[in-house]
């Protein structure tokens, strides 16, 4: 009997050590996964609302009708587009209608892969098109032409690729900013597009 109560409480000392062992791996676990959210939200909120690493240019958008504008570079500092491992640049606006009939804008960017993979401009960077700091939705015109966002290119080719936005008005300048898709720096560029009145 005295055997029997002696192998009970070993295993059940046993079992309280395993359960402590879980317990402290849980531990370490979950500390593991707050330390990476607080280092996560610490980067995201480094840049604040200061400007630092943003790139601006302006271009004039031009009516379907009429000849592209090019882009001018106002900060010096990162003219050429580089984004990361891309380079983006707002080659030209046009002021068209949507599928619908609805008044839209046709952003035309040259994409440059500079990675060691292929990629497509959707995978590799986001673009956000703003009117009055209001985002505007993307849609889409009836043409045949291939708009590219999502054809993947070698390490240092170039694409021109298009995407279109509904506006909200005529004459209201847009602010295009373009950051890397996945990334734990702030850095974008901005380009205003300023439409004709």
């Amino acid at each position: 009997m005295d055997n029997n109560a002696e192998v009970q409480q070993a295993v059940n000392e046993a079992m309280a050590e395993q359960k402590k062992k879980k317990r402290k791996k849980s531990l370490i676990i979950i500390g593991v996964i707050l330390l990476v959210i607080i280092i996560g939200i610490a980067l995201a909120s480094s840049g604040g609302n200061d400007d630092k690493g943003t790139t601006k240019s302006q271009i004039n958008a031009s009516d379907s009708t009429n000849t592209n504008s090019e882009v001018d570079a106002e900060n010096d500092t990162n003219a050429e587009g580089k984004i990361g491992d891309f380079v983006c640049v707002v080659k030209n606006a046009k002021v068209c209608k949507n599928w619908e009939g609805k008044d839209a804008v046709k952003i035309t960017y040259s994409f440059t892969n500079n990675s060691k993979e292929s990629e497509s401009f959707d995978i590799a960077l986001s673009d956000e098109v703003y009117q009055d700091g209001i985002q505007l939705e993307s849609s889409f015109i009836d043409d045949d032409d291939d708009w590219g966002i999502d054809v993947k290119i070698k390490p240092g080719m170039t694409k021109e690729v298009s995407k279109v936005y509904l506006l909200r008005d005529k004459k209201t300048d847009l602010e295009v900013e373009v950051s890397e898709l996945i990334s734990f720096s702030d850095d974008k560029l901005v380009t205003t597009v300023k439409l004709e009145k």
